[in-house]
């Protein structure tokens, strides 16, 4: 099984490699080659992610590791010939084989591997393959795609309201001969199977289907589908059941049938009856994660199958009988002698079985007996740099295990040419496929895949390179040594020779030691960078020395490939000897320009400077000539050069001798020479050196390296920008001024492709250039690079900046913007990655008539799904004829408005949306719903009944007052009672200017301005505020709790209880008015009939004197100093002295039978 893209590789192991020693021209940089030889671009080339071209000198594929790259658009847009070979070696051969349907590339063109899940298959029993993500799943014969486009045929997938993480649905073809259209069966991974009897189906929709489901427990889910046979498929769940489908034939048409494995039992049968006389005791299956089930072919003449389960780390053995049912066999637990033969198979395997962490992730038949076992454990990187914390890795092999009579042993381990870290490629789990039995497996990772012989130690890793592509699927074709394999961009064609395989010997020798592999290599590397004389030939001319030595170095890293010893090298030494590289060809880079300049007659002061300032620092100042010497001698350390570059500008901005218009253009020369040669070299030779991004602390990418080229773009900036008076010094300005963008280009590069170091370094860096990239874009657009600015967002995915750059000039209307055809350009490419950001800029710029005069409405249904703004999103649901969504949203947003003239607005608007529906044939709305916007609107009539009565005390007042005046004056005329209790006084006063600035009060804060007020002529407007408490359902239940104490002691010291209870002379009646013409009898009228409603809408005196503690009402008024808050709590408690003293219990009981008569309300009592 393999699975890569048709593109040039680049390899962990070249068989025959000839390596570029010099990437493209790009900049300012000059190029050669050995032998002089220019080749053209590869037509493959990929430029998502810039990778420069291989030499036509090349070999495709080679030996153990091979890297198909792939530009996915490109293979999209151009096709491949039938002919086209990838790799030719002596094992293998890799062919293109057919296209992807047209509807499978749309969906998979801008697909995000690593958000986005896919899975996929090659059937070639069928002659047909499937590519699935969560909601569609794709089907066509990719035979027919030899002579035309495919036939594809598309079909929904089973739903799951809350899918896990990255889950796919999976999916299997159901053959039915060679003269009809295989079925197709889903699952879902909740259970729901979904099956067509004909895939021809797909082409009217698929929406005639069959319906099962599988019954699982709660948090169960499947794990696996396979086929047993043409009618026989078999369903594995997390819980460690099994389950049998079967595809049957009734009156014509097919069906599927599911049952759980075991052992059917008829209800009246004596072995049911007396299991324990009449029947042996029967295994029952441990329950565990079933991450693999394998099936035997069914033998002539037999009644049974063996079916094998892999559960964590056991392996179950059932049989499947012809009959209908199953039973379990065996069971064991082949971890630990996994463990050991993995131990003694590789020497540093954790010794710890904790953190070895041991996983068996597949198993396959070979023949009855014999199986294979892909595992993996826990390991590190070899050799992290310093001061890098190890990077946790999964390491993968595979196992041979034969089962005896009884128990199951290993016979072999063979490692796997692919180790999986942080940095590896769309993740998903691997699989394992059995190419030749006996002879050659596969095994599918998301981003390569390896093959290993059996017989010998032949082994070959097939890598993608672009990180748009991902495999799919590989299918073994049964009888052959060959397989097909689908990605992302198409379907190829593998073949192996297995004579050759079998004829495969290692050239360098296996057992070598990787330390001293490692040691020599780069200490040759450090001597050639130094011109060691024992190496390098001492030569006059510094170009004809300098091509020699990266001669030498290509030759070392041909001589590693050649040999198949680079996957003994670790990440971190493959990046010294490539860093060795690409600082050579960067300072041959540099001298070539210095000698293009003396050519030209410029003197290079600059250069000159930087190099005599290095090299006495480092005490070899005595050179006649420190260039040359630093060229020959200290290549290694060239970004050493850049500060003293830096040190030059600085001084020669700080001595105001006109001199600096003349360095800075030589000091960004220096620079950007350095840097570009330095990255393009990096990017060309990625696959040769087998360097996995992102690389460990590269040196281009060092915070002081970035300092420079940021220093040196702001210097730059403000040379361009500053006035000139005259044409000279205008046209001096040109040089440093056509310098921007490649300055702008060379300090975004490090962020976007260079990242390493610490999690902490990187998310550093991460803000800094969040913050410096606007700038950076905006002085490009400024001094008329507008075109740079927008490509090097595009490059970068800097949307943010890109929807930035679309609005500098007229933003409404949108078709008057100058960039409005740009706009759209970006959002038919980018997608919902560049709405999201411009929606973003338009709502962050108030510029909501903008986003909602352009017609993009499923982006629009996209950004508010995933960005939910329901003050905004209601006014795209109303143009949509969305009522319900907007007014759901508008009743959401108006409980939390601040300004209550918003909070009316919303709730009439939302009603009248609400109600929208009826007027369009609806029979009947949401009531609830209907409720809950009459409480807001009652809400809002409360806010201005108060605001009314507030305002009534300002009557008489004759001049124009202040706000803080007219708080006072209310204070004053509406809450006397106030007087003697200050701290409840700021608050009332507090409340009372929010009303009056047209805030909308919350309904604790409104039950507490209502209660504190005078009430002596509005005594319902403490029934209102238990009755707006009582139906609030966002306020806690303490919170609201104390509140209803503070308004019943208000409501009980609310009147002169020892005048009503001065009876001298006063008859019943007389008695009895003066007790309804209380604020305690209103209340208790009020509630008289609500005895459902929560605790504390009543209370009695002795409950209403408990008062809230001093870090309740903290919580309560945050705002508050602690000072107030403990001023309040005393004011809480006088009310609760004042109650406990007026002995009220008496009066409450005489006051509540007069209410309950008067209602006509039968007593308890």
């Amino acid at each position: 099984m393999a699975t890569f893209s048709p593109h040039p590789r680049r390899t962990a192991r070249y068989s025959s490699i000839g390596m570029s020693p010099s990437p493209p021209r790009q900049g300012p940089t000059r190029r050669t080659r050995a032998g002089g030889s220019t080749q053209p671009q590869s037509r493959f080339s990929t430029s998502a992610r810039h990778l420069q071209p291989v030499r036509d000198d090349e070999s495709v594929l080679s030996g153990s590791g091979m890297d198909v790259d792939d530009e996915k658009s490109e293979v999209f847009e151009r096709g491949l010939k039938v002919e086209t070979v990838f790799s030719k070696s002596k094992e293998m051969t890799v062919t293109f084989y057919a296209q992807l349907p047209v509807e499978v590339k749309q969906a998979l063109r801008n697909a995000d591997f690593y958000r986005d899940a896919y899975t996929g298959d090659v059937d070639t029993l069928t002659g047909f393959a499937v590519v699935a993500s969560l909601r569609t799943c794709f089907v066509w014969q990719y035979s027919q795609a030899l002579t035309g486009t495919p036939t594809c045929y598309i079909f929904g997938c089973p739903r799951d309201l809350n899918p896990l993480p990255m889950a796919t649905p999976f999916h299997a073809l159901v053959p039915f001969g060679p003269q009809r259209e295989p079925g197709l069966i889903i699952c879902s991974n909740i259970g729901q199977i979904r099956f067509w009897d004909s895939i021809g189906m797909g082409l009217a929709g698929g929406d005639n289907f069959s319906f099962s489901l599988l019954e699982l427990g709660e948090g169960e889910n499947v794990t696996n589908l396979i086929r047993a046979d043409a009618q026989t498929f078999i369903t594995s769940t997390s819980a460690g059941r099994l389950f049998r489908l079967v595809v049957t034939s009734s009156g014509g048409k097919y069906h599927l049938s599911l049952h759980p494995f075991g052992r059917p039992q008829s209800a009246l049968s004596l072995s049911r009856l007396l299991p324990s006389f009449w029947s042996e005791g029967e295994l029952v299956p441990q329950p565990g994660f079933v991450s693999a089930v394998a099936v035997e072919e069914l033998a002539r003449g037999s009644t049974g199958r063996n079916v094998w389960a892999m559960i964590d780390l056991r392996i179950q053995q059932w049989n499947m009988s012809v009959e209908g049912w199953e039973k379990l066999l065996w069971e064991e637990d082949v971890g630990d002698q996994t463990r050991a033969a993995v131990r003694e198979h590789f020497p540093h395997a954790p010794e710890s079985d904790v953190e070895m962490d041991l996983e068996l992730l597949d198993l396959k038949l070979q023949s009855s007996d014999d199986m294979v076992m892909l595992v993996s454990w826990a390991g590190q990187d070899d050799e992290p740099s310093p001061g890098l914390a190890s990077t946790p890795r999964r390491v993968y092999a595979i196992v041979y295990l034969r089962h005896l009579p009884g128990a199951f042993t290993v016979t072999k381990v063979q490692a796997v040419p692919y180790q999986s870290t942080s940095s590896s490629g769309a993740p998903m789990h691997p699989r394992l496929q059995v190419v030749t039995p006996q002879k050659l497996v596969a095994i599918q990772f998301g981003d390569a895949v390896t093959i290993c012989a059996q017989e010998n130690e032949y082994m070959d890793r097939l890598e993608l390179k672009s990180a748009m592509d991902r495999t799919l699927g590989v299918g073994a074709v049964p009888g052959e040594s060959e397989f097909f394999v689908l990605t992302a961009a198409t379907m190829m064609k593998t073949s192996i020779d297995l004579d050759e395989v079998a004829r495969f010997h290692p050239d360098f020798p296996p057992e070598i030691d990787e330390e001293a592999l490692m040691t020599g290599a780069e200490q040759l590397s450090e001597a050639i960078l130094e011109s060691d004389p024992e190496i390098i030939r001492a030569h006059h001319d510094l170009h004809a020395q300098m091509t020699s030595r990266k001669e030498r170095l290509s030759f070392l890293i041909k001589f590693i490939n050649d040999n198949s010893a680079l996957t003994k090298m670790s990440q971190r030494s493959r990046q010294i000897l490539a860093s060795d590289a690409e600082k050579l060809y960067a300072a041959h880079q540099l001298w070539l320009r210095h000698n293009d300049a003396l050519r030209a007659g410029h003197a290079d002061e600059v250069l000159h400077g930087a190099v005599y300032r290095y090299m006495n620092e480092i005490g070899e100042g005595h050179h006649e000539d420190c260039l040359r010497a630093f060229l020959r001698l200290r290549v290694r350390d060239l970004g050493g050069l850049l500060p003293h570059v830096a040190e030059l500008v600085r001084r020669s901005r700080s001595e105001m001798n006109d001199k600096s218009g003349q360095v800075i253009p030589q000091a960004n020369q220096i620079v950007l020479t350095i840097l570009q040669s330095a990255r393009n070299y990096r990017e060309y030779n990625l696959g040769v050196y087998g360097i996995f991004l992102p690389m460990l602390d590269p040196w281009t990418s060092q915070p002081t390296v970035i300092d420079i080229v940021s220093e040196l773009f702001t210097v730059t900036t403000q040379i361009v920008e500053a006035p000139s008076g005259d044409s000279d010094s205008a046209n001096s300005t040109q040089v440093p001024k056509s310098q921007l963008p490649e300055l702008a280009a060379c300090l975004f590069r490090p962020v976007a492709a260079e990242q390493a170091g610490s999690e902490r370094a990187r998310s550093l860096l991460d803000d800094r250039f969040n913050q410096l990239r606007p700038e950076v874009l905006e002085v490009l657009r400024r001094n008329g690079f507008a075109n740079e600015a927008f490509k090097l967002a595009e490059d970068y995915h800097d949307f943010r900046s890109l929807a930035s750059l679309c609005h500098k000039g007229k933003v409404y209307p949108p078709e008057e913007n100058p960039n409005a055809a740009r706009i759209e350009t970006y959002i038919e490419k980018f997608k919902e990655a560049f709405t999201t950001e411009l929606y973003q800029w338009y709502i962050e710029h108030g510029e909501l008539r903008t986003m909602f005069a352009q017609d993009h409405s499923p982006f629009l249904d996209h950004f508010f799904a995933e960005h939910p703004h329901p003050g905004i999103s209601w006014i795209h649901d109303l143009g949509r004829g969305r009522y319900a969504q907007a007014s759901q949203a508008l009743l959401t947003e108006a409980e939390h408005a601040p300004e209550l003239v918003s909070k009316h607005l919303m709730l009439s608007i939302g009603k009248l949306s609400h109600l929208a529906p009826l007027h369009e044939g609806a029979q009947e709305v949401d009531q609830s719903v209907l409720d809950a916007f009459h409480d807001g609107l009652d809400f809002v009539s409360v806010h201005e009944t108060l605001i009314d009565d507030l305002k009534t005390a300002l009557a008489s007042v004759r001049s124009r007052q202040s706000l803080e005046m007219q708080v006072e004056t209310i204070a004053q005329k509406k809450a006397g009672n106030l007087s003697n209790r200050k701290a409840l006084q700021i608050v009332f006063k507090y409340l009372v200017r929010q009303l009056l600035q047209g805030k909308a009060l919350s309904v604790e804060d409104m039950a507490e301005v209502l209660s504190l007020k005078d009430n002596h002529n509005r005594v319902e407007d403490y029934t209102t505020a238990l009755h707006l408490l009582a139906r609030a359902e966002n306020v806690p239940s303490v919170r609201r709790l104390n509140v209803f104490r503070n308004i019943w002691r208000r409501i009980y010291i609310h009147d002169d209880w020892n005048m009503i209870r001065q009876t001298t002379g006063v008859s019943d009646a007389e008695l009895n008015q003066r007790l309804r013409s209380t604020a305690l009898y209103a209340a208790l009228q009020a509630v008289a009939h609500k005895p459902a409603l929560p605790e504390g809408y009543k209370l009695t005196p002795a409950q209403a004197l408990d008062v809230p503690s001093e870090d309740e009402v903290a919580l309560r008024w945050p705002s508050m100093s602690p000072e107030e808050v403990s001023a309040i709590v005393r004011d809480y408690q006088r009310d609760s002295r004042a109650l406990q003293d007026l002995d009220l219990e008496g009066i409450y009981q005489s006051l509540e039978h007069l209410v309950n008569m008067d209602e006509g309300i039968v007593s308890n009592s």
